[in-house]
């Protein structure tokens, strides 16, 4: 095939290139999915449709940035997908599956190609559908009843438009079929000849088979579609080759159905085209990195505005400097939010993925399982969305690996056949929140705790303080795992760490409720972007901090003689709870400056508390978060910084890394004691 690139500058070729892998990602997965809707409803009639339609369109972008594995792969399976237009043809022929494969292999040829590299063969796809174009083709012919009359072929949607065309004027869409000659030998070429005369007289829409295809050698005739104003005699003039062809049989094709189908398909894709600008993610990243150079400046005008209004003289300066920041902020706060907008997705690009591999992993598990999803159209920050998918697999495919039993034992435990897995998404205050959920056979809490035991994770002592819920939490220790058997999917104990891990690395926290013999739920709380945070502004030894607001339980003053000592820590009674307290210059290191009066903040992270207790409590504010070299801190406290209005550079505190370092705190002391 030429390679239609030929023409264009390098610069070009790499925006040609961007555009394309960006546009094959988005067809490819909606290709999965409505090949997964064809699995559950073969006769859907339009999600047929959009099938033939996403083969066509990649097959062409494929082609003109000259990728033509992808081209070639869509091309055969336009070839399938005319057999499986046919009832007859589709039942049990296992059609389906040799889809996705083909899906599969596309969708590793792009990424591949997107990394500069490639390694995928399409060999073995291509036999398995031309395998199946010879055997459902075979099928149809033993199937025929002598009549005469040539069944119509299957058109794309594509091609029903070009045929639409030229219905607009006084043309018609003829079937053809030409019987080869007995002494006709390279039936490929002459397959190529016909074409090529009937090409004079109009448009050939479609050949099967196709010159190119392997079947074109072995085959006793070929069928042509052909839109022309030619009359049938002409027609057949035309299609007759001396040597070549025996027998030709004509049949005008009724239309009408088929036009207004396909000119309302396109009237939809040109109204749908103008509502989308793709935009490449890093001039949103750009966008959204000036909008916050704007929020810190806003905060320099502010704090020279209070500065101001402290002096008599510029009094009445510093009164119109406010109300010219309150205007600033307002439009500020508007960009920010567009901005923030604009980097939103919903989260269904992620969750689309896992019907496919539910559906993979059950059948490879002799396991019936079904998958619910729920608010696939709530939206998080991109980078979020990106970071998600690896988690969520983890925890998918770990509950069908040894979370749900086999069909049997559900029959047993009078539970239905096929299991049940819950991918849900919504909102809760500021934060987005993800639920998987299962009703398979749970977590055993005793079972756990005699792992962790066992493992030297905890000592007999530290289990049995250990309540059932907080026991569920030790599955989330690395290296830890209750599987009776190692499997590709399970068993190493390497799994649920790197889950909470990835979690934390958004941001996030993780939990995870259980009961024996119900099933499993395992609740993510993430940021609905990692941009903008808003935070409190702390004080401890003259150096200020940012602890992110959704983490914040309450505030509260308190004075030395108002917290308690518990086992040689400090604790605090707040209503019917002790909460342990941390002292922020202890775990930074810094001497105590004395204040009689501090302020306590209690945190909560996965249903657990902890106070704070620092100096002072300085404002509410939002921040702009900005990655932190580590040249200048190490500390695993600190998950970024911010510039304030004053100029200070803030650095935020990372609360999950907390209560963490309490924990290990308090380990040390009670191996001391």
């Amino acid at each position: 095939m030429i390679d239609n690139t030929d023409f264009f500058s390098a610069s070009e070729i790499e925006e040609l290139r961007k555009a394309f892998f960006a546009q094959a990602h988005e067809i490819l997965e909606n290709l999965q999915d409505a090949l997964l809707q064809l699995e559950k409803v073969p006769e859907d009639a339009e999600t047929l449709k959009a099938v033939k339609r996403f083969v066509h369109t990649l097959k062409g972008d494929a082609n003109s940035i000259g990728l033509t594995e992808v081209g070639t792969l869509c091309h055969s399976l336009e070839d399938l997908l005319i057999r499986y237009a046919e009832p007859a043809s589709r039942a049990g022929s296992g059609m389906i599956e040799v889809f996705l494969s083909a899906v599969d292999v596309m969708q590793r040829i792009v990424s591949e190609n997107e990394r500069g590299t490639n390694g995928t063969s399409i060999q073995e796809v291509m036999a398995r559908i031309a395998a199946h174009v010879r055997n459902t083709a075979a099928e149809a012919e033993g199937s025929r009843t002598g009549q005469e009359e040539q069944a119509h072929l299957r058109l794309t949607e594509y091609q029903s438009l070009q045929a639409a065309e030229v219905l607009q004027g006084d043309g018609a869409v003829f079937d053809i079929e030409v019987d080869f000659h007995a002494l006709c030998r390279e039936r490929s070429i002459a397959i190529f000849m016909v074409r090529h005369q009937l090409s004079s007289i109009g448009r050939v829409i479609a050949t099967v088979p196709e010159p190119e295809d392997t079947a074109a050698d072995t085959a006793d005739n070929v069928s042509f579609v052909l839109a022309s104003e030619a009359a049938s005699d002409v027609i057949r003039t035309q299609a007759s080759v001396a040597g070549i062809t025996a027998g030709i049989r004509i049949r005008a094709r009724e239309y009408r159905a088929e036009r207004r189908s396909g000119t309302g398909a396109e009237a939809s894709a040109v109204q749908t085209a103008g509502e989308t600008l793709r935009i490449d993610a890093s001039k949103i990243d750009r966008v959204m990195n000036l909008v916050g150079e704007l929020i810190i400046g806003r905060s320099m005008i502010e704090q020279i505005s209070h500065d101001a209004g402290e002096s008599e003289v510029m009094g009445d300066v510093a009164r119109r400097l406010a109300s010219a920041n309150a205007y600033l902020g307002r439009t500020v706060s508007d960009l920010q939010m567009v901005a923030m907008k604009m980097r939103m997705v919903p989260v269904n690009q992620v969750f689309r993925k896992f019907p496919k591999i539910v559906r993979d992993l059950s059948a490879e598990k002799n396991k019936s399982v079904q998958l619910v999803i729920r608010g696939k159209e709530t939206e998080l920050d991109k980078s979020i969305v990106d970071a998600l998918g690896e988690p969520l697999s983890h925890i998918i495919r770990n509950s069908i690996d040894h979370g749900i039993e086999d069909i049997q034992t559900r029959k047993e435990l009078g539970k239905s056949e096929e299991a049940t897995i819950g991918l849900s998404a919504y909102h809760e205050a500021a934060r987005i929140v993800i639920e998987i959920s299962d009703d398979g056979r749970g977590i055993d809490a005793v079972k756990l705790r005699e792992k962790a035991i066992a493992q030297g994770f905890i000592t007999q002592a530290d289990a049995e303080k250990l309540s059932d819920q907080e026991a569920m939490n030790l599955i989330f220790y690395a290296g830890l795992s209750t599987a009776e058997v190692v499997s590709e999917t399970s068993g190493r104990g390497v799994g649920m760490d790197a889950v909470k891990a990835a979690v934390e690395g958004m941001k996030g926290t993780i939990e995870v409720e259980s009961a024996r013999g119900t099933g499993t739920t395992f609740r993510l709380r993430l940021p609905l972007t990692l941009a903008v945070i808003k935070a409190l502004l702390v004080e401890v030894s003259e150096r200020s901090y940012a602890i992110p607001v959704p983490m914040v339980s309450e505030v509260i003053r308190v004075s030395d003689d108002t917290l308690l000592t518990v086992d040689g820590r400090e604790v605090i009674r707040l209503r019917d709870r002790i909460i342990s307290v941390v002292r922020l210059n202890d775990l930074f290191g810094y001497n105590d400056i004395g204040e009689r009066r501090k302020t306590l903040v209690i945190l909560s992270v996965r249903g657990g508390h902890l106070g704070l207790l620092v100096d002072r409590l300085t404002c509410q504010q939002e921040l702009v978060i900005k990655a932190i070299n580590t040249s200048y801190t190490r500390s695993e406290l600190v998950s970024g910084a911010s510039i304030l209005g004053n100029g200070r550079v803030v650095l935020i505190l990372d609360v999950a890394a907390l209560f963490k370092k309490a924990v290990e705190n308090e380990k040390k002391r009670m191996a001391v004691v």
